[in-house]
């Protein structure tokens, strides 16, 4: 299946970042991009960054490379696009404008591979099994992030999309329980919030089973407000 249309050149919205003086390979055009640099070396293929020269590579093989007034030059050209499911990559169809559904799946499929691997480089295995075990050793969460380099954010981040990771996280976080898993008033309002006054002062609990009556108090409050 193919279909054409009419649409800036995909370097059009990079112009001002591209100057005119440098030599950029496939690696540096795929980084003004923010895409893979495979899926330029499919531009090229495509048709769509003509006017290369072609170099020797330091590691073998050559590579592509543009001047970069070659590059905005091409940055203001119109381009007439038949994307060709059957030919290219829908990863690579997306980049160059396809909207269809699929490409719309891979495009944001390799996003979320982007931002995982992103989020794997910045909170490492070594990071998260430190948070764990501090955690399990009773350090609040914020503060055994603290300790392994780490924000918050990312910790819990982390944990929304990494279920071996967010089932570790709780199973440790049962230690920073105030009441004890047998207490009436675990995983409550009341155990939450804690009692600061009266003749058995507590503090607000943060184990695993009052954070789990918060979140699941949050989404009632979402599915209300909605």
């Amino acid at each position: 299946m193919s279909r054409t249309t009419p649409q800036p050149h995909p370097l059009a919205d990079y112009a001002d970042q591209i100057d005119p003086q440098e030599t950029y390979t496939v690696r540096r055009v795929a980084a003004l991009l923010g895409m893979a640099p495979t899926s330029v070396s499919g531009m090229v293929t495509y048709g769509l960054l003509p006017g290369s020269r072609v170099r020797p590579h330091a590691r073998g093989g050559r590579q592509h490379v543009w001047t970069g007034k070659q590059l905005l030059r091409l940055a203001k050209r119109p381009v007439r696009v038949q994307y060709d499911h059957a030919k290219f990559s829908s990863a690579t169809l997306y980049r160059v404008g396809c909207r269809c559904a699929v490409c719309l799946d891979a495009h944001s499929t390799e996003s979320r591979e982007r931002r995982r691997a992103l989020a794997e480089e910045m909170f490492t295995t070594e990071q998260r099994r430190r948070v764990l075990d501090l955690v399990a050793a009773r350090t609040p969460v914020a503060e055994a992030a603290e300790k392994a380099g780490v924000t918050l954010h990312q910790v819990y981040g982390r944990a929304n999309w990494d279920a071996g990771f967010a089932e570790e996280l709780d199973e440790a976080g049962w230690s920073l329980c105030v009441l004890g898993q047998d207490d009436p008033q675990c995983s409550t309002a009341g155990g939450y919030r804690g009692n600061e006054r009266g003749e058995a002062p507590r503090p607000a609990c943060r184990g695993t089973g009052c954070r789990e009556w918060r979140r699941g108090a949050a989404q009632q409050e979402r599915g209300a407000a909605a």
